[in-house]
């Protein structure tokens, strides 16, 4: 009798398992860097124009798999990144050339490398949109010509810039990391077009590849404590959950967190003709969960120093540092630096930045020129803005809901210029919301969670909410950090702490220049600011006070409420009154649900059925990476096999009697291959149950014999088949 091999385990369908897993895990790594390219281009581009480029590079992939060999792909995708090299090219400004414009690109290129943030970049949308082709169309394209590995190692590597640009986020990052583990390991098993096995030092290439990724995911999630230990590399500003190292922490961007405390550390002293607020920097570009200052940083010259637009007052102060300390106040805006104990380069927005941390005792003096102009100045300034201005000041990410723009609209309906808009948002915000730093992070965008579903929140989120919303009318503004003006020890002398760190906003006016509007309570933020100085001296806590600071002493924060340091006098009776007016009338509470968080299902008052709560994204996202990485180690390491034999022993699925019987006879062959021995090549079936000698076996053959080469058995047969292998199986194989 002819053998008939039954080794095997049954293949359901015509389905290749590993080489569509092969082809889904590069997928998987492609679309991980496709997120970040989407958020970028959410952020600061034209999400519609992407989606349509990524989509005919995925169709333009499919139907060159089918027609071109690698060498063409490759010759199309170095096309494609010229054609997107020149359309950046084309998107710069008239006035750059291209001779001007390479050096900065290559700049900016070593900077990506060593963490400048794509967002950093002006075009950063057309940036996104010119380099998502290529790498796109050949990744897609070797994973369908089954070379996974391949395509594999291009989604890693773009994903790979991405994770040193600092723009992937963790679990976008593990996730591709997963990708790229999983193409190596089912592209093993599914073998190349020529069915030979997979090089394993390419392997092993790729699975480094992924390992680099997913350390440097870890790396980004460093936990706090230890970031705290390192202090210097928040420039000097010891714990990370503090508003200071929020606000100040970073030079390049500003990420708005949930709750926050207070230092009380003095940071420095400054000796000037006037107080004001010892501006830091000052961010462009609202991402909808933060803010990033563009633009490049240049070496200080005294010529980059310009004087504001408008009539200023010359202003000169020195600032002596208590402690170890990252950035350079300075009262806007800084024309020139006098002296100081280490170098500077010049942010885009003209800030200041030592090249090196100042130490204790250190110190530097600049110059500033002051704006000045009146109330009435101001109204007439009309909105005749600088293109530069007003195309990168009045930006908004595409994610932004229109009823942020459409309540603003409504609260601000019967101001007539851009000044008396902006004096209204000012104070309906400091009027309509409270003053707390014990928040939650709300979910979506921070101006919209704050307009409609949280009643209460910090100075970033007041500053953050104003910007937003003078943007929607068309007004120039940006968020900007600093101090305010901390106690004032001596008519030129104030000392400056910890919490004295504020966010506020700057309004561009033609002719006039930036000027400052802050919507954050000063009373309520003053109070909190001074019993947290007075818990600290309680407490004997060290650096509270100097030799000018005590607790006899009041140490008031300057606000715009007094109107003692703003370029801008506050509203005063007789003045403009139907800013009080309009703002009172316009108060509006929060959304039905908002409790001081976003993102709420309701209160309990409702009826009906509530969904659950889901997850925060980035936990639905480490799931599905653990889920994934689950399937593939089990697929690679032969747990998957194991627990499908498992199934298939104890549940077998029903057909026709003749495939029962076939399968009942498998079942029963592979539990006595296990048990005894397997069936030798030149075995037959009933040669080998003959050897085994087991009744059912014995049985469960012959009507396998019969099905298999006569097609002749009952139902009833195959029934009883089906339960002689339900028996052996039960047994694990003892004779009977």
């Amino acid at each position: 009798m002819a053998r008939v091999s039954t080794r095997a385990l049954p293949v359901v369908g015509r389905v290749d398992t590993p080489r569509l897993l092969a082809t889904a895990a590069v997928g998987v790594t492609v679309v991980a860097y496709l997120s970040v390219l989407a958020y970028i281009v959410t952020v600061a581009g034209e999400p519609p124009r992407f989606y349509a480029v990524v989509a005919a590079s995925f169709v333009a992939a499919t139907l060159l798999a089918r027609v071109a060999r690698p060498r063409v792909a490759t010759l199309v995708t170095v096309g494609l990144l010229a054609a997107g090299s020149y359309y950046y090219f084309a998107t710069l400004p008239a006035s750059v050339s291209l001779a001007d414009a390479v050096g900065p690109m290559v700049a900016d290129a070593v900077s990506m490398l060593s963490g400048l943030s794509i967002l950093r970049i002006i075009n950063a949308g057309t940036w996104a949109l010119a380099i998502a082709p290529a790498p796109t169309l050949l990744a897609w394209y070797l994973a369908l010509r089954r070379h996974y590995l391949a395509g594999a190692g291009v989604a890693g590597a773009t994903l790979g810039l991405f994770v040193l640009t600092g723009d992937a986020a963790p679990a976008t990052t593990l996730i591709g990391a997963v990708g790229v583990a999983g193409a190596a390991g089912f592209g093993d098993l599914a073998g190349d077009p020529a069915g030979v096995e997979v090089d394993e030092g390419r392997r092993d290439v790729l699975l480094g590849l992924g390992g680099i990724v997913a350390t440097a995911s870890v790396v980004d999630v460093v936990p706090e404590e230890l970031l705290r230990e390192a202090g210097s590399g928040l420039g000097g500003l010891a714990g990370s959950g503090t508003t200071e190292a929020n606000l100040l922490g970073s030079a390049d961007s500003v990420e708005i967190s949930g709750s926050i405390e207070l230092s009380p550390a003095v940071r420095f002293a400054v000796e000037s003709d006037e107080g004001g607020y010892w501006r830091v920097g000052g961010f462009d570009r609202y991402t909808g969960g933060g803010w990033v200052r563009t633009g490049e940083t240049r070496p200080y010259q005294e010529t980059q120093l310009a004087p504001p637009v408008g009539a200023d007052r010359r202003v000169e102060q020195t600032y002596t540092m208590e402690s170890s300390f990252g950035n350079m106040p300075a009262l806007w805006k800084p024309a020139r630096i006098d002296r100081s104990d280490t170098g500077a380069d010049v942010h885009s927005d003209g800030s200041l930045q030592p090249i090196r941390n100042f130490r204790a005792d250190e110190s530097y003096t600049v110059v500033s020129r002051r704006p000045v102009a009146t109330p009435g100045q101001l109204r007439e300034a009309g909105r005749d803005y600088p293109s530069a201005v007003e195309d990168r000041h009045t930006a908004l990410p595409r994610n932004v809901p229109d009823r942020v723009e459409e309540r603003t609209s409504r609260i601000t309906a019967n101001a007539t210029n851009p000044y008396d808009t902006a004096r209204v948002v000012e104070q309906w915000l400091s009027n309509n919301r409270g003053y707390s730093l014990d928040v939650s992070r709300p979910g979506g965008t921070i101006a919209d969670a704050f307009l409609f579903e949280m009643s209460e929140g910090y100075c970033t989120y007041f500053a953050t909410t104003m910007a937003v919303m003078l943007r929607t009318q068309g007004i120039p503004a940006r968020f900007v950090v600093g101090y305010t003006p901390g106690e004032q020890v001596d008519d030129e002398r104030w000392v400056v702490r910890g919490l004295d760190a504020h966010a506020w906003v700057e309004v561009y006016f033609p002719e006039h220049g930036w000027h400052r509007f802050d919507p954050t309570p000063a009373a309520p933020r003053q109070s909190t600011e001074q019993s947290r100085i007075d818990e600290a001296r309680a407490a004997d806590v060290e650096s509270v006070d100097t030799n000018e600071t005590g607790p006899g002493t009041p140490t008031p924060t300057a606000g715009p409420s007094d109107g003692s340091s703003t370029e801008i006098p506050p509203v005063t009776p007789g003045t403009t009154p139907d800013i009080e007016q309009i703002a009172r009338r316009q108060a509006t509470p929060p959304e039905p649900g908002g409790n001081g968080t976003a993102g709420g299902s309701g209160g309990s008052d409702g009826g009906g059925f509530t969904l659950p709560e889901l997850p925060p994204r980035e936990q639905l996202a480490l799931g599905a990476v653990v889920a994934l990485g689950a399937v593939a180690g089990a697929r690679k390491s032969g747990v998957a096999g194991w627990a499908y034999r498992e199934v298939w022993l104890r549940r077998q699925p029903r057909s026709d009697p003749v495939t029962d019987v076939q399968g009942a006879y498998e079942r029963i062959e592979y539990v006595f291959s296990r048990q005894t021995r397997p069936r030798a090549e030149e075995e037959t079936v009933r040669q080998y149950v003959e050897a085994v000698g087991d009744r059912r076996a014995r049985r469960a053959a012959e009507l396998y014999e019969r099905a298999t080469y006569a097609g002749d058995v009952t139902a009833a047969e195959a029934d009883e088949a089906v339960a002689l292998a339900d028996s052996v199986v039960a047994n694990r194989g003892r004779r009977s």
